[in-house]
């Protein structure tokens, strides 16, 4: 105990820790787990996120990346069953999204609505 006090800032409670759930982690001898106290963004590389409304390549490209982001995972067949697709992976998997959670995946899909309408003004525009 007294080492985990040493590593709290000033006049702050030590984070809780723990290891890794499974001893087939490869780190699970040498590292322990922390709980952040700072939030982290993920960034998306890509030229744009997929929107959920367009075509059924676009849904199966915007199922699998909410999927990736946001419901817990080790192993791809974590995520879809090898004969599902993304979007019905996505559809039996969506209680496992918490609220909070959902409310990022929509203002992700109203900030993706609103690039394509900018996008689509400027090639008016040109």
């Amino acid at each position: 105990m007294a080492a985990e006090a040493s590593n709290a800032r000033p006049g702050q409670k030590p984070l809780p820790r723990g290891s890794f759930s499974s001893s087939e982690h490869t780190q699970y001898d040498t590292h322990i787990l922390r709980m952040r106290q700072d939030c982290d963004v993920p960034v998306i590389l890509g030229d744009r996120i997929p929107r959920s409304d367009r075509g059924d390549e676009e849904k199966e490209a915007w199922a699998r990346m909410m999927l990736i982001l946001f419901v817990p995972w080790r192993r791809p067949s974590d995520l879809r069953a090898m004969d599902e697709s993304w979007v019905e992976a996505m559809a039996s998997r969506r209680h496992q999204i918490s609220p909070a959670h959902e409310k990022i995946i929509q203002n992700m899909n109203v900030l993706s609505e609103c690039r394509d309408v900018r996008d689509g003004l400027r090639e008016m525009r040109r």
